[in-house]
């Protein structure tokens, strides 16, 4: 993680980035760009989808986003989260803390 001077460069670096049309004074965003470590994007993915069943926060951003973005790119935007987060507890040498559910769900 040491590699990467901010987070950008770390969601860069996994493809978590969105693509960017722009045409004069407009800005749009696209896709992710994909332009990353294939296997580390899916396995952020995939982490995605076990630390929605886990953590409380997570699952919350999830849930409120789903309805508007789709199932699809709401777990796309928790895996970058999700990233962010586990930068975030390598650069302060403390354990990833999870606000786990009641009930894991299943």
């Amino acid at each position: 993680m040491s590699q990467f001077k901010n987070e950008r460069q770390l969601f860069s670096y996994t493809g978590l980035t969105p693509s960017e049309y722009s045409s004069g004074d407009t800005t749009r965003k696209g896709h992710i760009t994909r332009q990353g470590n294939n296997r580390v994007r899916h396995i952020l993915n995939q982490a995605a989808w076990r630390a929605i069943t886990f953590d409380r926060s997570l699952k919350d951003f999830f849930d409120n986003l789903y309805p508007r973005a789709g199932k699809k790119k709401a777990i796309v935007a928790v895996a970058r989260k999700l990233i962010g987060r586990i930068r975030a507890a390598f650069r302060k040498k403390e354990l990833y803390q999870i606000n786990y559910l009641s009930q894991p769900i299943t």
